[in-house]
Order: C-alpha cells, then sequence, then structure tokens
C-alpha cells in the first residue's frame, strides 16, 4: 500500500510539473511575442554608403527605420549624437565644407555632417549618386516629394542624388 501511494504521489508531482510548466512556457511566450510587436523598426549602417553595390536603398526596413526616428549611421543619430561621437566614429578626414545659419557642415567620403553651436549633430546628408538605381530604388519605396516627418527627425529623398535626414528644431 505504501508503494502505491508514493506512485500516486510521484505521479501527481510530476503531473503537476508538467501542466505548470506548459503554462509558464506559454506564458513567456505569449510576453515575448507581445513585446515584439511593440518593438520599432530599426537600421544601423556602417561603412562606406555611396557606393554602386550598395542594396540599402532596396531595403524596406531602412525606410521604415527612418519613418520611426530609428536610423543611425555608423552608430550616429541626428539630434542625440555630439560633434566628438562624429569624430570618433568617422574618425580623421573630416573636412569643414561650408557654414550655413549657424551650422556648421563636414564631408567625408560622401558623407556630410552638420553640427550646430551645441555641438550636436543636426544634419546627416548621405549622398547616393554612386549607388546602382538610386532614384529607382527610392521611387519604390517613397512617393515623389515625401518627406518623413517623425518625431524628432525630417528626411527627404532626392532620388538620384541624395537623402538628407535633418533635427527638428526643439522649441
Amino acid at each position: 500500500m505504501k508503494q502505491l501511494t508514493k506512485i500516486g504521489i510521484v505521479a501527481s508531482l510530476t503531473l503537476g510539473s508538467l501542466l505548470g510548466t506548459s503554462a509558464v512556457g506559454n506564458t513567456q511566450l505569449t510576453n515575448a511575442h507581445a513585446a515584439s510587436a511593440q518593438q520599432t523598426p530599426y537600421y544601423t549602417y556602417s561603412g562606406l554608403f555611396n557606393y554602386s553595390g550598395n542594396a540599402t536603398l532596396d531595403n524596406a526596413y531602412f525606410y521604415k527605420a527612418l519613418q520611426h526616428d530609428n536610423f543611425k549611421y555608423e552608430g550616429l543619430k541626428v539630434g542625440t549624437s555630439t560633434y566628438d561621437e562624429v569624430k570618433k566614429a568617422l574618425g580623421n578626414g573630416l573636412k569643414k565644407y561650408y557654414v550655413s545659419k549657424g551650422v556648421t557642415y563636414y564631408e567625408k567620403n560622401d558623407v556630410i555632417v552638420g553640427i550646430n553651436s551645441k555641438n550636436q549633430l543636426v544634419n546627416l546628408t548621405l549622398l547616393i549618386d554612386k549607388v546602382n538605381h538610386s532614384a529607382q530604388s527610392i521611387r519604390k519605396h517613397v512617393k515623389e516629394g515625401e518627406i518623413y516627418d517623425a518625431k524628432t527627425t525630417q528626411v527627404a529623398f532626392y532620388p538620384g542624388n541624395s537623402i538628407v535626414i535633418k533635427a527638428k528644431e526643439s522649441k
């Protein structure tokens, strides 16, 4: 009789453990799914952008990230990165390009960065004139004349020429 009781207890514990694990597993899955559903699209690009074989302009996630203020180039984010971070990310050889309305523009490797008087990155221009089919690629994803008006940035597309990401002015 004692042996039968022990078997019953072990079976109950085993069954309870299995059901409990299953329920916990499903809960975790549901929470993980909910968290991923709320994730904002992002895109990080490192390296030379303006070269013939760059396929970034064909990638829908690139445009979604730009729409959601979640694009980084070399770890730099327009509106939050500093001039020191720009120099560290892009390295030596930043050439002063021009100054306009309190923003100093620098250029390196077909990327133009604008730094304001507070040493913040407020403009990032990606030249795309060397990218194969850049105009057609942009037109597949962006309506002509469309400007992405995100929370902290505005993005303008100039097919065959450039993409300009500009920080909105804080009020």
